[in-house]
């Protein structure tokens, strides 16, 4: 059985989190108008935006960044005492 495998770039908003960010490109085995992504500072939203680009030797979907879907609380400053 062979898998498709879709390659998206996510244009514009946070840093993702937890893929190659150098280049801002995920894979899914899912064909997605709409994908959520961890993200510096919670999940964002990416919508597809009908337009390709060329990574590589291969296409990737773009995705535009649309708004953030869970935003993360600060974490507390870490405790340090004074001496």
């Amino acid at each position: 059985m062979i898998t498709m495998v879709y390659v998206v770039y996510l244009q514009d908003g946070p840093q993702p989190m937890g893929i190659r960010t150098n280049n801002r490109v995920v894979t899914t085995t899912e064909q997605v108008t709409e994908m959520s992504v961890p993200c510096e500072g919670g999940v964002g939203l990416w919508r597809y935006a009908n337009e390709h680009i060329t990574i590589g030797t291969g296409q990737a979907a773009v995705f535009e960044f649309v708004h953030m879907v869970q935003q993360h609380a600060a974490p507390p400053p870490p405790h340090s005492p004074k001496k």
